[in-house]
């Protein structure tokens, strides 16, 4: 039996260390609420491994401006280009059970494309993976799976077999070119038959029930909605995702928590709450560096990149980490493995307030000496790049709205249905708010935005782009130009 001095001295200990572990957590919720409160983010999805299992989870902020709805545990974010980790692990799983071989040519699994550059090249999935394909990337397979959704596997075969080599060969290129044909390879029952792999490899097995690739299947009031900070006041922008749209390379609509479980497993080869879900080997695969980087993102230094992940350092720590973002969405996951803590943050717009709370929830774990007062430091000058953001996007806008002059030609004239071969189809037509545009479930409306060119802002991408429209001789429209492409308006 403990003698009852040595009870005393366990229980005193004991508090202590629950106070402490609860200091953090409050410490964490405050700038997380002083962040929602200066207008950086609107709302947040938050939290926080400690190996093998979910230590902190919590809701920020606001869903939707509109209806009031708040964030809590249960909301659901797009988490954009964090996709590519569970792709590559998906991947990864198939080929520790030999169903996959990495070393292979994609022209095993995609035989359409033999004969083809792809061929000669001699991709392998290997080189998928690591994003070094060597191949030039023209845009209009990511158009058609990230931001149109207009397409077929055929369609997407049959565009593929026109690219080319790149001038600096198999080295590393961040794209979402790699991982769209890792969508084929996994998918080679049908057009989106990636999801299912995806699922079957990944969610099913790490109980992640609240990370899906279907947003027509999730509750509507349970879904973040996009909103920007560029305006004085932060507001809704519209929802430019849909089933169609979420692919290989950014598929997924997720909680913090559900994708919590996946950073958990990667921190403990596999295991999860105690439970082994997945096996260590094809994990640490992923997190292994299999081409080389230089790049500053942030606070962030990036020296590598494994299968779906950036290795890199932050703070003196490896830190492994897979970001994304798309008009309204901003997500953060990463883990430090020497550590074994990780932390997700997944937000409703697109603002480096996400690595600001994820990189406090570090110092805080790390026990960083003055972290609170460093940070209160970074919060201000936060606040003051913010407002100097938003100052520019309204000086911006100013000038936009001075290059808005009469038009030459009326609005009707601009209307109508317009082809490319290879990004698809363009309708414009007269709206609610008046010109606006439609490539596939992509919708936009269309500001002029230089009126003696005939020009016009969409953002159909996720971001702004310029479609400028051509005339004929006669002086009707023939056409527009975008992304470098001409669409011939359809008779």
């Amino acid at each position: 039996m403990m003698p009852v001095r040595a009870i005393g001295f366990f229980l005193i200990y004991m508090l202590g260390a629950t106070a402490q572990a609860a200091d953090w957590r409050t410490e964490v919720t405050g700038f997380g609420d002083r962040l929602v409160a200066q207008g950086a983010v609107p709302g947040m999805g938050v939290a926080v491994v400690r190996g093998d299992q979910i230590v902190y989870r919590h809701g920020f902020g606001i869903a939707d401006l509109e209806s009031g709805r708040t964030v809590d545990n249960d909301t659901y974010f797009y988490i954009a280009s964090s996709t590519k980790a569970l792709t590559a692990t998906a991947v990864t799983l198939e080929a520790a059970r030999h169903e996959l071989d990495l070393s292979a040519p994609i022209t095993d699994y995609l035989p359409e494309l033999k004969g083809t550059a792809w061929d000669t090249q001699r991709v392998t999935l290997d080189d998928l993976l690591a994003m070094r394909d060597g191949m030039k990337d023209r845009w209009p397979v990511v158009f058609r799976t990230a931001y149109s959704g207009d397409f077929t596997r055929s369609k997407l075969i049959e565009l593929l077999k026109d690219y080319e080599p790149a001038e600096h060969g198999k080295t590393f290129e961040y794209t979402n070119l790699d991982y769209n044909l890792l969508g084929l390879v996994l998918g080679r029952k049908g057009k989106n038959s990636w999801k299912q792999a995806v699922e079957r490899e990944v969610l099913i097995p790490l109980q992640m029930s609240q990370t899906s690739a279907d947003l027509s299947a999730l509750p509507e009031r349970q879904i973040a909605l996009p909103h920007t900070i560029a305006t004085s006041a932060t507001s809704r922008i519209p929802l430019l995702k849909a089933d169609a749209n979420l692919h290989a390379a950014g598929g997924h609509f997720s909680t913090a928590s559900s994708l919590a479980r996946f950073v958990a497993a990667q921190i403990s080869g596999g295991i999860v709450d105690g439970k082994r879900l997945l096996p260590a080997g094809p994990l640490r695969q992923t997190q292994t560096q299999h081409a080389r980087q230089d790049r500053q993102f942030g606070d962030y230094h990036r020296t590598g990149w494994g299968y779906g992940w950036d290795i890199g350092d932050y703070d003196g720590e490896r830190l492994l980490h897979r970001f994304g973002s798309f008009g309204g969405y901003r997500a953060h996951m990463s883990f430090m493995p020497d550590r074994s803590v990780g932390v997700v943050v997944l937000a409703n717009a697109n603002t480096p307030a996400v690595d600001l709370m994820a990189s406090y929830i570090y110092a805080q774990l790390l026990e960083r000496h003055g972290a609170s007062a460093r940070f209160t430091v970074k919060l201000k000058q936060f606040e003051k790049q913010l407002a100097a953001y938003r100052a520019h996007y309204q000086a911006d806008m100013h000038k936009r709205q001075q290059r808005a002059a009469p038009l030459a030609h009326p609005l009707e004239a601009f209307t109508g249905t317009f082809e490319n071969a290879e990004l698809g189809t363009m309708d414009w037509y007269l709206g609610k708010t008046g010109l606006e545009v439609r490539a596939g479930i992509a919708h936009s409306r269309a500001e002029i935005y230089n009126a003696a060119d005939n020009a016009f802002r969409i953002e159909v991408t996720g971001s702004g782009s310029v479609a400028h429209f051509l005339f004929d001789k006669s002086g009707h429209v023939s056409g527009v130009r975008f992304l470098d492409r001409v669409f011939a308006k359809r008779p």
